[in-house]
């Protein structure tokens, strides 16, 4: 996965992932944006899922749902039209990912994005 971190013109942290994870850099940005605490939670979930402690796990955050498994994560927007769009298109999945409202990655992808995100907000304070 292909990342980039910046600071917007107010000094904030922002991450640009690649178009077809682009979800993750708005959720970065936004969900997680500076809250280490909430990011070595996340770190510390992922090296248990590696290690087999968890089967899987789910983590809500104000804009963006993550679910976890042994070896993927997958990212959905938090939004309640998105539960009553209707499931009779085989393109549903896609269209979701075009609205960047759903991505996935591999969970070492993400633990390496995580991970390079807590250096950056670290290292530019």
């Amino acid at each position: 996965m292909d990342y980039q971190f910046s600071r917007d013109f107010l000094g904030s942290p922002v991450a640009t992932c690649e178009l077809e994870c682009e979800a993750f850099g708005d959720w970065l940005s936004q969900d997680i944006a500076q809250d280490t605490s909430q990011i070595n939670l996340l770190l510390n979930i992922v090296e248990k899922l590696q290690n087999k402690q968890l089967i899987d796990y789910q983590h809500n955050g104000k804009e963006f749902h993550l679910l976890f498994d042994n070896d993927e994560v997958e990212l959905v927007q938090n939004n309640n039209l998105i539960q009553e769009m209707s499931a009779t298109d085989d393109d549903e999945s896609q269209e979701l990912s075009d609205l960047h409202i759903q991505s996935g990655c591999g969970l070492a992808d993400f633990k390496t994005l995580l991970s390079a995100w807590r250096d950056f907000i670290d290292h530019s304070v």
